[in-house]
Formats: C-alpha cells, structure tokens, sequence
C-alpha cells in the first residue's frame, strides 16, 4: 500500500466510528450529561486522529465510551 492509502484507510475507519457515534450528539439520546461529554471528547479525539498520528499503520485509536 501507498502512503496515501494507508492515510485513506486511517480516514475511512474514523469516519465509519464517527458515523456510528452520531446518535449520542441527538438531544434525545437517554444518555446523562456525564455520558454525552464523554462521548462528544471521543468524537474530538477521532476527528483529531490524523493530525495527531506519525504513522497512520499503527495509530493510537481513542477509547470509546461505555
């Protein structure tokens, strides 16, 4: 793979979590406030990824909130 690849498929995958996340930024969601901050510095994280990561094979992917 090409660098730009592994960059792209880096890019895919946090888009593809931070699709998956979506529904906790919805006003009705049931979560408690605590829950919803913990999950919105998540989907920070995520989106910061790449401007974070030296080598986008092994990048150090943010714990997802329970």
């Amino acid at each position: 793979m090409t660098p730009e690849e592994v960059w792209e498929g880096l890019r895919n995958t946090r888009n593809l979590l931070l699709a998956e996340s979506d529904w906790t930024q919805l006003t009705d969601n049931g979560l408690s406030d605590s829950d919803r901050s913990a999950w919105q510095t998540y989907r920070t994280e995520l989106r910061n990824l790449p401007a974070n990561t030296t080598d986008p094979a092994q990048p150090n992917w943010p714990t997802k909130p329970e």
